[in-house]
């Protein structure tokens, strides 16, 4: 891995959303309590609702709402019950879910804490109330999602970071291990990067990493999935719930979308900018650790640099 020098200070280029953007779901299976919800709160949000609680993880997964209002008192599965499910889940851990509830009982109150849930309103719905709970709710939300944005993230190329690898991504290999799913890593490296500097410089050496990281990012299209820049001249993708199969054919497509930049690199024998791609796929156990996988990836990578580059291997 080459020595990087940096040439730019400014943050990454960062989609701030605002109040009118953010998605809030209403979870309540009586419909008198549905309207008047929806329509205090569209004023200021989009609102969707749902009456069926057996629906509201897929319409998670549909919409990615950034605040879940939530009836404690359901038939087929009730909100504490729900909230606890889509605490336990990657995506949703940290999305906030208020409690909507008819008991003032400081049991019932407890048990919304205890579930998950990030604050709860009482029924009859007082209008000043909800708005205030629920604009608190989102611009913490807001506040939260840009901190982490600035904190996860690579200046330069506006990729994952170290810290996001070493905080998040453990996170995501043990609900896989969990659930029973596989989970896949593949590194890459550019090939004759340090050449490439030493014959266009360090001003360009910035603008191919940047575009290398975005032809990788526009090639990894899975909400779940995600590109890290591990240093220099290295990536790594992580992958859940891919199978070797998966990850085999996301790791070709990584490699010839950056060949197909055709980007002119003299220090190369190929003459363009390549990378070399190791990959490791698992089905893992709770034991399994995200440093395991990226040993195996970075050995498969040098089997790749070794036959020759501008490949990947397993």
């Amino acid at each position: 891995m080459s020595e990087h020098h940096y040439t730019t200070i400014d943050l990454p280029d960062i989609d701030r959303k605002s109040l009118p953007d953010c998605q809030v779901l209403i979870v309540d299976d009586e419909q008198s309590s549905r309207l008047v919800l929806s329509s205090i709160i569209d004023e200021f949000a989009q609102c969707h609702v749902v009456d069926d609680s057996s629906l509201v993880c897929q319409t998670c997964e549909d919409i990615r709402p950034d605040l879940i209002l939530l009836d404690v008192n359901m038939p087929k599965k009730d909100g504490l019950t729900l909230c606890k499910e889509l605490k336990s889940t990657a995506n949703f851990a940290d999305t906030p879910v208020i409690f909507v509830t008819g008991s003032a009982d400081p049991h019932v109150q407890d048990n919304c804490w205890q579930a998950g849930g990030a604050d709860f309103i009482e029924k009859p719905i007082v209008a000043s109330t909800l708005v205030h709970r629920v604009k608190n709710a989102l611009q913490n939300a807001l506040r939260l999602s840009l901190l982490r944005e600035l904190i996860f993230h690579d200046q330069l190329t506006e990729l994952y970071n170290r810290y996001y690898l070493a905080t998040e991504v453990p996170l995501l290999l043990k609900h896989a291990a969990r659930d029973g799913d596989p989970f896949s890593v593949i590194m890459l490296d550019i090939d004759y990067f340090k050449g490439y500097n030493d014959t266009y410089g360090h001003i360009k050496g910035d603008a191919c990493l940047k575009s290398v990281a975005t032809a990788m990012n526009d090639n990894v299209k899975r909400p779940q999935d995600c590109v890290v820049r591990y240093g220099g001249e290295e990536f790594l993708v992580i992958l859940p719930y891919t199978n070797r199969d998966g990850c085999i054919s996301v790791g070709r497509e990584l490699v010839e979308a950056v060949g197909s930049l055709a980007m002119t690199n003299s220090a190369s024998p190929l003459g363009k900018v390549t990378v070399s791609a190791g990959f490791s796929a698992c089905q893992p156990s709770q034991n399994t650790s995200i440093e395991q996988l990226i040993g195996e990836a970075d050995k498969a990578l040098f089997k790749a640099k070794s036959a020759g580059k501008n490949r990947l291997c397993g």
